[in-house]
């Protein structure tokens, strides 16, 4: 399973962190563009019928799993 953890807060340079299975993150100008980099590879690892997980953390604090866009195979 690959799994992707985008932090809520940017980092001290201004660029929002993504994580994938626990490596260095990728680092992205906007919040939503690491969500969309996420979500385009997770789109791939469905259609090659691979599982994947996007762990988004809130402003709390607390991680949550990302379902809110539908991936289409």
């Amino acid at each position: 399973m690959m799994t992707f953890d985008l932090f809520h807060a940017p980092a001290q340079d201004g660029l929002y962190a993504l994580s994938i299975n626990e490596s260095p993150p990728l680092h992205f100008a906007s919040r939503g563009a690491a969500l969309s980099y996420a979500v385009k590879l997770a789109t791939q690892r469905q259609q090659q019928g691979l599982d994947y997980a996007i762990n988004i953390e809130g402003g709390d604090g607390r991680w949550r799993l990302f379902e809110g866009w539908r991936l289409c195979a």
